[in-house]
């Protein structure tokens, strides 16, 4: 009996098993060379200024974004965003805004102690020169039913919708931002869906039908909008704090950094995520808002596919200690058993 209860203890925790990885090839791009850029927590290319990618650091940064030349990783420009107190800056996207503009959102959304009544988006427009210059913002205030700590913002590219996706420990949750957002007053996000723990970034592809969701380990690359579905994941390079993701222009690749990490490293998807059989129609126009309803169901549907392996790792670490405390519990039982004792 000592071994069928070890067991039953062990079986009842089994940990879930992580869905296959893809092994993904990298590319360094270049080296960071700018020295204030110790902690980056974002990456968008630029939707005006070809060979632009925009990043920015983490909470202590400032609110400042800078701009590096894909080719070289030099930067090219910074800009201030005015009277932004960047409470905590955790990720960037390239999208539209509701007059169809493309414009730069900046979301100041971290809250590691899960006290922050309210959090911020910001619309920058870009300057038509590339320059190093200070810049109005637009601010949009926002609020969760309960404080969320999050590291991602992902922007439609086609119309004003951005989505947002906590952080979580061992799950986090997608929540679509209200279109068309309103300058004044707060917003209430609603939650559309289920997202494995610690992600660190997302960011939608160029054409709007697929999706990609990082954490420190891995990417899963999603077809359709928040919640889509689950085509692959793929293994990112191993770096010190991976917090920072966005697809290349042609949404062949990602383009991974860093907190920590001078290298601005590639990442070749396989063909499944950006053949055009594996697409929504790219002529398809977007869902309205009022369509995107929150869908619990589906994420309940298939939990392991959006399980990340960080995840994975912790369930499987709980199980482990559980079943060594059955053990230590049997041991100790089959000791203080004195040998005179009649089996019961």
């Amino acid at each position: 009996m000592r071994w069928g209860a070890m067991l039953m203890c062990a079986a009842a925790f089994l940990p879930l098993a992580a869905a296959p990885h893809a092994l993904a090839d990298d590319t360094e791009l270049c080296r960071i060379s700018d020295k204030r850029l110790t902690e980056i927590s974002g990456l968008a290319y630029s939707p005006t200024h070809e060979g632009i990618i925009w990043t920015h650091n983490d909470s202590g940064g400032g609110p400042k974004l800078y701009a590096l030349d894909a080719d070289s990783c030099q930067t090219v420009a910074v800009l201030t965003l005015r009277g932004v107190p960047a409470k905590d800056i955790e990720a960037m996207a390239a999208g539209v805004n509701v007059l169809g503009e493309r414009v730069l959102w900046v979301a100041d959304i971290g809250d590691n102690t899960a006290a922050r009544s309210t959090v911020s988006i910001y619309e920058v427009r870009e300057p038509r020169e590339l320059r190093s210059t200070t810049v109005n913002v637009t601010r949009y205030a926002l609020k969760y039913s309960t404080p969320q700590d999050a590291e991602a913002l992902m922007a439609d590219p086609r119309v004003d919708q951005l989505w947002i996706v906590s952080k979580g420990l061992l799950g986090g949750s997608v929540f679509a931002v209200p279109r068309p957002m309103w300058p004044r007053g707060v917003m209430s996000v609603r939650k559309v869906g289920e997202e494995a723990g610690f992600v660190t970034d997302a960011a939608m592809a160029p054409d709007g039908t697929r999706y990609a969701v990082r954490d420190y380990r891995e990417a899963r690359i999603y077809r359709g909008q928040p919640p889509g579905e689950l085509i692959t994941s793929v293994e990112l390079p191993a770096q010190v704090q991976g917090e920072a993701v966005t697809w290349t222009p042609d949404g062949r690749a990602l383009i991974v950094a860093s907190e920590s990490d001078d290298r601005l490293l590639r990442v070749e998807l396989p063909p499944e995520t950006w053949m055009k059989s594996a697409s929504v129609d790219e002529a398809t126009a977007p869902e309205p808002a009022e369509t995107v309803e929150t869908n619990v169901v589906n994420a309940a549907v298939v939990p392991a596919d959006r399980m990340g392996t960080l995840a994975v790792v912790a369930l499987a670490a709980g199980g482990g200690v559980f079943v060594l405390a059955c053990l230590v519990v049997v041991i100790v039982l089959a000791l203080r058993r004195r040998p005179g004792d009649a089996p019961r």
